[in-house]
């Protein structure tokens, strides 16, 4: 059976393209780096590099070991998390991955202070829509994740309700539009919208209200990132609907947000991972955390 060190040394070759410069790394000499591959190679029985005269790449069969090699070594790094969160010292890492609005506006302060008291856990930070987050979590790359409902791989996973975040409608200070205290439905029919990508939570949700409110939108863009759909809009490109959190304060400077009367708007923000028993304290601590905060927020 091929064992842990093997698997190490594969991914720092695989890494550096050097069996020298992973000895480097590994702080072992060019000849044992050399003996770990021939011993790896002759186990598989199939060639994982492809010598050249100064670097080395990887074979295709290298290639497939690599995701396995990487997966593999992750979960060793969170099973000595798990264990080690029992002893005295506290070490490893924490998976976690976040719509990128939600990091920047709702949860610096609390990852800060998770960073502050645990100076030894490693938050690796990851920023996506909750369709990646959530293969993230299913493909086992993340530990912990913030998403948004609806989606229909939510049902793979175990989840918690963590915030509700009011939805508003923005446009630039310089629109028509934006002397109204409060729009009606059909202040919005025929605008054209930034919208977010389809397939994504986010424009399902969007959707739905439009559907309501029984407009029709002309989709003039469509894009992922709500700080980039900030630009356009404050560009005068168009109206988009976002959480007010990215919208309030200097945040919103050149921009108006509006409630659409009678309909009010929100989003489900919701914490999830794959089974919360199989999570180690210290990831457990992070999500209790971020509930709490979010709890104390939304009072």
């Amino acid at each position: 059976m091929t064992d842990f060190h093997h698997l190490r040394v594969f991914q720092a070759v695989a890494a550096s393209g050097s069996f020298t410069e992973a000895g480097r790394s590994l702080l072992l000499s060019q000849s044992t780096i050399s003996l770990h591959i021939k011993q790896l190679e002759a186990e598989l029985g199939c060639v994982l590099f492809i010598r050249g005269t100064r670097r080395v790449s990887l074979s295709p069969a290298g290639k497939v070991l690599l995701a396995y090699a990487e997966r593999i070594l992750s979960e060793m790094k969170n099973a000595e998390l798990a264990v080690r969160e029992y002893s005295t010292t506290q070490r490893g890492t924490i998976r976690f991955g976040v719509g990128a609005t939600t990091l920047v506006y709702v949860l610096p302060n609390v990852l800060r202070d998770y960073r502050e008291k645990y100076s030894q856990i490693e938050i690796q930070v990851s920023t996506a829509t909750t369709e990646v987050l959530l293969r993230g979590l299913l493909d086992q790359t993340l530990d912990l994740a913030v998403v948004m409902s609806p989606s229909a791989a939510l049902s793979q996973v175990q989840t918690v309700p963590l915030l509700q975040e009011n939805l508003v409608v923005v446009l630039p200070e310089t629109h028509p539009l934006s002397t109204k205290q409060i729009l009606a439905p059909r202040d919005l029919d025929g605008l054209p919208f930034i919208s977010h990508l389809p397939g994504t939570a986010m424009r399902t949700v969007q959707q739905h209200y439009l559907d309501q409110m029984q407009i029709k939108p002309r989709i003039a863009m469509e894009m992922e990132n709500m700080e980039a759909v900030k630009s356009v809009v404050l560009a005068g490109m168009g109206v988009a609907l976002l959480p007010d959190c990215c919208v309030a304060g200097a945040a919103g400077k050149g921009l108006c947000a509006k409630k659409v009367r009678g309909f009010p708007m929100h989003r489900e923000l919701l914490l999830a991972c794959l089974q919360w028993e199989a999570q180690p304290p210290a990831t457990r601590r992070l999500a209790q955390r971020i509930q709490r905060f979010c709890a104390e927020s939304g009072s």
